[in-house]
C-alpha cells in the first residue's frame, strides 16, 4: 500500500512536471510575423485603384489651375490690372481647391485602405497561427528584423488575393 502510494505520487510529480515544461515549451513557441507596413500599403491592389481613380480628378483640376496661370501672366504682360486682379483671384482659389482636393482624396484613400487591409491582416495572422505581427516601417519600434521574421511578400499576396476574391 505504502509503495502504490508513493508510485502514485511520483506519477502525479512526473504529470505536474510534464504539464509545466509542456506550457513553458508552449510560450516559448509564441509565432511572430514582421511586416513593412508602408511596402503593404503601397501594394494593395486597392489603394492602386483609388489612386487612379482620384488622379483623374486631380489632373483635371491642375489642367484648370495651369490654365488660369497661363491667362493670369498673359494679362500681367499686357498689364490689364482689372484681369489681372480677378484671374489671380480665380487661381488662388482654384489652387485651394486642388490642395483641398488632393488632402481629402489621401486621407479617404488612407482611411479606406486600412479599413480593408486590418481585417485581412487579422484573418492572415489566424491563418498563419501568428501570435503578433509587427509593423515596421523605419520609423517606429521596429528598426531591424532579418527575412526569418519578414512575412511582408507573403501577407501582400495574401491581401491582394482577398481583394481580388472580393473578401
Amino acid at each position: 500500500m505504502k509503495e502504490i502510494r508513493i508510485l502514485l505520487i511520483c506519477f502525479l510529480m512526473c504529470l505536474v512536471t510534464g504539464i509545466s515544461l509542456n506550457m513553458i515549451f508552449e510560450k516559448k513557441q509564441k509565432k511572430i510575423g514582421v511586416v513593412d507596413a508602408v511596402r503593404l500599403f503601397d501594394k494593395f491592389n486597392m489603394k492602386t485603384e483609388m489612386e487612379a481613380k482620384a488622379k483623374v480628378k486631380l489632373q483635371l483640376l491642375n489642367g484648370q489651375v495651369d490654365s488660369i496661370g497661363n491667362q493670369l501672366n498673359l494679362a500681367k504682360a499686357t498689364q490689364d490690372e482689372a484681369a489681372t486682379k480677378k484671374l489671380a483671384y480665380a487661381y488662388d482659389y482654384i489652387r485651394s481647391e486642388l490642395d483641398k482636393e488632393y488632402t481629402r482624396s489621401n486621407r479617404e484613400i488612407n482611411e479606406q485602405v486600412w479599413k480593408r487591409l486590418n481585417p485581412a491582416v487579422e484573418a492572415f495572422g489566424k491563418q498563419e497561427k501568428l501570435h503578433v505581427i509587427i509593423g515596421a516601417n523605419g520609423m517606429g519600434s521596429v528598426l531591424y528584423n532579418d527575412d526569418y521574421y519578414d512575412l511582408t511578400d507573403k501577407l501582400i499576396e495574401y491581401v491582394n488575393k482577398k481583394y481580388e476574391e472580393g473578401s
